[in-house]
């Protein structure tokens, strides 16, 4: 077991590693641009690049050396030291029961060399706290450490860790696969902008007469496409199925061959097919548990999970977070966090929502009808106003959906925030974890007595639309006699 006692740097891979980063990081910000606009043929051209590639692999061992060799880290009185900086010198200490987010990444460099990059966060941070690249046996000494830390016990390198029995999960790919189809594949547009995003170079560089050929071409392909119905639908289905073969082979890449490793205190997830990243949940750090189901998951018996751990000043946006695209395994989740008789615990109180729920979730859909709607009138295009009309209804219906979706139900323990437009979505929350809880009325709330519920935790918040008065005052109060938050 590695000492961390005294200061330390990194192993010579991670200079590999670093130095590989930062020929990335040039070559795709200077390099490739001065390659495009040199003009120039033959040897020129060969003496060019030479140098080119010359001054890109020397700049990028200088910096990865500044990155490198200043880094040094060590644990200390329960706390893991970080020193780094060239001009001038930073220490960072963060206490081990103080490490919010542990999260490891290997990508084909990493797993080829058996390194693994580390990075540590905690609540107070602005940014990543610590960022360590380790091989295996560092990092399971770092991790012994640091989870001997959070416990309260005493740190030292020859002490055995505790016995803390784990099991394992692996989720298979046929729930993956099926799952990530039954997702909205509008989603996948991202995707597929950014493919079309790698042609932009090419298509800067082309001359102007090929340009208007294209577009001559293109302009006949569109007019030929509008006489026939059939050819615009096989035209929209092709653009379709780009787009979802982009969606599932991202998700393929990014949750595949995912395994769980979990006891009674943490759940450590590792994913990835090509780049294999880990996750790592302390009980205590959770503060929600979403499930959503749509009709097809449910019809399926699937479901997609995450786990809501608190923010700091620069968490991860919520789509770049961990979802688990599965067989619908809620029920573990929630016996492991709430308890194993969670789904025996009576109901205290409950709300629904009324109409005004309905319209608050059609709100971001009218802008758009009244725009389509007055400029197919301005340019006499009646025809063309099926289309704002079908968005209206399927809007109404999704704000009717939202409608009936949209509760709250408090639990002996835990509360459930039930929301979502088309998919069933479910918030568990435990009262401990509530942090702000407040009535929000509008100015129609004398006329409707309708209002909205507000509730916040550390990493998520919710808000309840269209809840009656007397029975959103019950819940508010039930709320701050459990949470212990003063009113």
């Amino acid at each position: 077991m590695t000492d961390f006692s005294v200061p330390q740097r990194m192993s010579p891979a991670a200079f590999f590693i670093i130095f590989i980063k930062m020929v990335k990081t040039l070559f795709g910000a200077v390099f490739v641009y001065n390659l495009a606009d040199l003009g120039i043929n033959g040897r020129d051209a060969l003496v060019t690049i030479a140098v080119s590639i010359g001054v890109l692999i020397g700049a990028s061992l200088i910096l990865a050396a500044m990155a490198y060799f200043p880094k040094k880290y060590y644990i200390k009185d329960r706390s893991l030291i970080f020193s780094h900086g060239v001009l001038s010198r930073e220490t960072t200490t963060v206490p081990l029961d103080r490490i919010h987010s542990l999260r490891t990444k290997q990508g084909i460099w990493y797993r080829l060399l058996g390194m693994r990059g580390i990075v540590v966060d905690t609540l107070a941070s602005k940014g990543e706290e610590l960022e360590l690249i380790l091989d295996e046996p560092d990092w399971q000494s770092l991790i012994s450490f640091i989870e001997r830390g959070e416990s309260g016990t005493t740190v030292s390198a020859h002490e055995p860790p505790p016995y803390n029995p784990t099991s394992t999960m692996r989720f298979g790919y046929k729930n993956l696969i099926m799952d990530a189809l039954c997702q909205n594949h509008l989603k996948g547009m991202a995707l597929f902008g950014g493919v079309l995003a790698l042609a932009n170079d090419f298509v800067n560089n082309i001359t102007e007469e090929t340009v208007e050929t294209i577009f001559t071409y293109s302009e006949s392909f569109f007019e030929s496409l509008m006489v026939s119905t059939l050819r615009l639908a096989v035209f929209l289905a092709a653009i379709y199925g780009i787009i979802l073969i982009l969606w599932l082979a991202n998700a393929i890449l990014r949750y595949g061959d995912m395994t769980l490793v979990y006891d009674n205190r943490l759940l450590t997830f590792t994913h990835g097919l090509l780049s294999r990243s880990s996750c790592r949940f302390a009980f205590d750090k959770i503060c929600t548990i979403w499930v959503k189901r749509n009709y097809l998951e449910k019809k399926l018996g699937l479901c997609t999970l995450a786990l809501r751990q608190a923010l700091n000043a620069t968490a991860m946006k919520e789509n770049e977070n961990l979802k688990l695209y599965s067989r619908d395994i809620s029920a573990f989740f929630l016996a492991w966090w709430l308890g194993k008789g969670y789904d025996d615990a009576s109901t205290i109180a409950e709300a629904k929502s009324g109409r005004g729920a309905a319209i608050r979730a059609m709100l971001p859909d009218l802008p758009i009808i009244v725009v389509a709607t007055i400029i197919f009138i301005s340019f006499d295009l009646y025809i063309w106003l099926l289309l704002p009309a079908a968005y209206f209804v399927a809007s109404l219906l999704m704000g009717i959906s939202a409608m009936r979706h949209s509760r709250i139900v408090l639990k002996d323990e835990y509360l459930i925030v039930h929301g979502g437009r088309l998919a069933e979505i479910d918030n568990y929350i435990k009262y401990g974890d509530v942090e702000v809880v407040r009535i929000r009325r509008s100015p129609f709330s004398r006329l409707t007595r309708r209002v909205t519920l507000s509730i916040a935790t550390s990493g998520s918040a919710f808000s309840i639309a269209s809840l009656r008065d007397d029975e959103a005052r019950q819940i508010y109060e039930f709320i701050l006699a459990n949470s212990g938050i003063k009113p």
